[in-house]
């Protein structure tokens, strides 16, 4: 488990390293350099730039913060490695921090030149000298304004020039917590972070300027990282063999447990169909699909496994949904259900299962339209609810762009109004549970599952892993981690701008194949050892 931290947070962890452990900032600071100065050099040198008559070209640009005097220090060990460095400091603040002045003495001492102040044909030049690297290393995570002169030129000539582009911290302009762009930044093609990522690499703008992220321990102890809550943590890939059901060899399917999936209307098949066969792929043993009696045909053809249940009327369909919570261990409700006065009923129906359930699409939007949904609900057993941000928008009552601001307090806040689960679902979804005081924040999965259906997927194969026997905050954690690592290995197969839903459970097919592989060979070791 990895933490994602915030602007905030990461200072607090900074500065209770340096005042109460003791370490001292320039300790961390030579860490910090040391860390993008090995970035750089195995970037430089799997391109073979150190040839006999040459030495890359270097540009760090620097302010009089700390971050300014990071990218001293990155100046120094690149130059005492042999590549030609170009040292400028803005100018354009009021004073230098002390850390910046002894970084500064130290080149002072080795003759390495700082040009302090930029002038316009300086930045001209700067396109002429066909740098190899440009460093930013203005202004670090505390940034909380817009930039203005000088350093908005500044920025701004940088991302004019070739090379690349690397950014200490944080792109210079973003903001670390949000992501929010202060009128201009540093375009980087990656970014080196110190700790933990931030909650501003993933949101917002932050991600285009941030480029491809690689974070460095710079020796933060671990015990700080245990003082305090953060706002963010996720998965990384080799937990999720923890993560998932442990399956029985003497099971059965009644075993690996029950899914009801209310889904479908008189127009609408497919969203039936991909949760149905969703719930199936992530290891559930019985999946009752309860639709419209039109999609009969199409679900008997194409997910013949699947237990039918079709109805007619919204009586039928209400007689089938409380039959249906009697026997699963999880309903999911919603997925293609319309919003017409029978996907009223089969939601107010819905919410009186006593098993735990799952509430999706139009599920959601008919919540949004009745304000008094949370005094309506009965069930006892848990719900989940999955909103896109359009839907979260609806029934919130909070604009999208504040939503997008800072999601994990957003997803919480509802969370713990409405004591249900929420999935707040987005380029990085964030799930989080009333009685947690950190949200997760999903860290798998690409932009080409951003295609109808992927949501009805994610619902299913949640619904999967609760019915195995996960509680509700692990299968809504474990299953959106699980959906984007299928969403990443269908990408590889077929690009993400060809895929579609049913490619991810293609994906997901490969990627528990390759877990269960995994388990079964500790399994084989173990055995010959004894």
């Amino acid at each position: 488990m990895k933490v994602i931290a915030t602007g905030t947070e990461i200072q607090a962890v900074d500065a209770c390293t340096i005042n109460e452990i003791g370490i001292p900032s320039m300790v961390l600071m030579e860490r910090a350099a040391l860390a993008v100065v090995q970035v750089l050099m195995d970037y430089m040198e799997e391109l073979d730039l150190f040839g006999y008559h040459y030495a890359p070209t270097v540009l760090v640009v620097t302010e009089g913060g700390n971050n300014g005097g990071d990218g001293l220090a990155i100046a120094r060990l690149l130059s005492e490695r042999g590549c030609s460095v170009d040292v400028y400091q803005v100018g354009g603040l009021k004073r230098e921090s002390e850390q910046y002045q002894q970084q500064k003495h130290i080149l002072q001492q080795l003759h390495i030149d700082i040009k302090e102040g930029i002038t316009t044909e300086e930045m001209e030049q700067w396109k002429h000298s066909r740098y190899d690297v440009v460093v930013d290393a203005l202004f670090g995570v505390g940034l909380h304004r817009e930039i203005v002169s000088p350093q908005k030129e500044v920025l701004e000539a940088l991302n004019a020039l070739g090379g690349l582009k690397c950014a200490v911290d944080m792109p210079s302009g973003i903001d670390s917590t949000t992501g929010h762009l202060y009128g201009t930044a540093f375009r980087a093609d990656l970014t080196v972070t110190f700790g933990c990522m931030k909650t501003g690499q993933l949101l917002n703008e932050g991600p285009d300027y941030c480029g491809d992220v690689i974070t460095a321990d710079i020796g933060f102890p671990a015990v700080v990282f245990e003082k305090q809550p953060f706002a963010c943590y996720a998965y990384e890939s080799e937990e999720l063999k923890c993560l998932l059901p442990v399956r029985k060899s003497g099971g059965n399917k009644g075993t690996f447990g029950k899914v009801a999936i209310v889904a479908g209307s008189e127009t609408v098949c497919g969203a039936a169909l991909l949760s149905a066969e969703a719930a199936y792929r992530t290891g559930c043993g019985l999946v009752k699909v309860v639709t419209h009696i039109n999609n009969r045909e199409a679900i008997q053809e194409k997910l013949p496994e699947a237990l039918l249940q079709v109805y007619q009327s919204a009586e039928e369909a209400e007689a089938m949904i409380t039959e249906a919570a009697g026997w699963a261990d999880c309903m999911v409700l919603g997925p293609g259900i319309g919003t017409d006065e029978t996907g009223h009923r089969l939601v107010s129906r819905g919410m009186q299962a006593e098993c735990p359930v799952i509430l999706d699409a139009d599920a959601i939007t008919i919540l949004s339209e009745n304000a008094a949904w949370r005094e309506q609900r009965t069930a006892s057993a848990g719900m989940i609810l999955t909103p896109h941000m359009k839907e979260m928008e609806r029934i919130s009552g909070r604009r999208i762009g504040d939503l997008k601001q800072c999601p994990w307090e957003e997803a919480r806040r509802f969370a713990q109004e409405n004591q249900v689960i929420c999935v707040m679902k987005d380029a990085h979804t964030v799930v989080a549970v009333p009685d947690e005081e950190s949200s997760y924040m999903n860290l798998s999965g690409n932009d080409g599952m951003a295609t109808g259906g992927s949501g009805d997927v994610l619902t299913g194969m949640i619904a999967a892993l609760v019915a195995q026997g996960l509680t509700l905050s692990q299968a809504a954690k474990s299953g959106v981690f699980l959906h984007g690592l299928a969403g990443d290995r269908a990408s590889e197969l077929r690009g993400a701008a060809s895929m579609l839903a049913g490619d991810i459970i293609s994906g997901l097919e490969s990627v528990l194949r390759d877990i269960h592989h995994h388990i079964e060979g500790k399994q084989e070791n173990y055995h010959e050892m004894v």
